[in-house]
């Protein structure tokens, strides 16, 4: 019997590694993922994420209802299909990082030197977790892509 559950954010294939970026409403997740595409990325699910436990991996998909769509604010929903064709979609991805867009503030203690690893829990495994802050200038998507590299090198 699998286990499911529903997860807020945005779920890409980036250089064939899942990667589930997750934050506050109106963060940014969905112009970054579409930054991302524009870079080759592949769109697994945006806004919600269906996430199940296949032997000892996580497994994301969309639900049906808002497969291959993007909601971006100030244009509306887009299909990711008619806008990027079909070869940026996929069905599912197994999920290896967790991307936390969090907000930027100056008293906040960032990890600065990258020793310390991180892990977010879900359904029971453990999954390497980065957050990166926002604020105006910095380049989301190249920052995720730079996670993504580090993750392959370490691993």
């Amino acid at each position: 019997m699998s286990s499911q559950i529903s997860q807020h954010g945005v779920l890409l294939n980036i250089s064939d590694l899942g990667v589930l970026i997750i934050g506050k409403s109106g963060i940014g997740k969905s112009e970054c993922a579409i930054e991302l595409l524009t870079k080759k990325a592949y769109l697994i699910a945006d806004d919600v994420v269906i996430i199940e436990k296949e032997d000892n991996s996580l497994i994301g998909r969309p639900p049906e209802t808002i497969k291959n769509l993007i909601e971006i604010r100030g244009i509306g929903i887009i299909n990711v299909k008619d806008i990027f064709g079909k070869t940026r979609i996929r069905a599912k991805s197994k999920i290896d990082l967790v991307v936390e867009l969090i907000e930027f503030t100056n008293n906040h203690d960032y990890e600065r030197l990258g020793y310390d690893k991180t892990y977010i829990e879900l359904l029971n495994t453990k999954v390497p977790h980065m957050k990166i802050p926002v604020s105006p200038g910095r380049n989301l998507s190249t920052l995720i892509e730079i996670a993504v590299k580090k993750i392959i090198i370490e691993s």
